[in-house]
């Protein structure tokens, strides 16, 4: 759905905020994002089931799939990974099945 896009980013700095201060300056604001997002703009010409995934989600929609980090004392190499939360995946599959 062109009202909104999917995008893998990369932290570069570890900033608070950095992704959400930057995709709002871009005109780009997180779904759900109450600090940068504004007012939640509901995309006209959406799917019913669409407009019920972006309703129902009551969080932002960001999830760090893997969080990578070289130890600041050790200097070991560490890494996490993370599913991606039910509510999440929901808005994800409507989007991949508006094309």
């Amino acid at each position: 759905f062109s009202a909104y896009k999917l995008l893998e980013l990369k932290l570069e700095t570890g900033r608070t905020h950095q992704i959400r201060v930057h995709m709002a300056h871009s005109n780009w604001p997180i779904l759900g994002d109450p600090l940068y997002g504004g007012k939640l703009r509901l995309p006209q010409g959406a799917s019913p089931e669409l407009l019920q995934a972006i309703q129902s989600m009551q969080r932002q929609a960001l999830h760090a799939v893997s969080v990578e980090l070289r130890h600041p004392i050790s200097g070991t190499s560490m890494s996490w990974q993370s599913p991606v939360a039910e509510d999440f995946q929901r808005i994800l599959e409507v989007l991949e099945s508006c094309g």
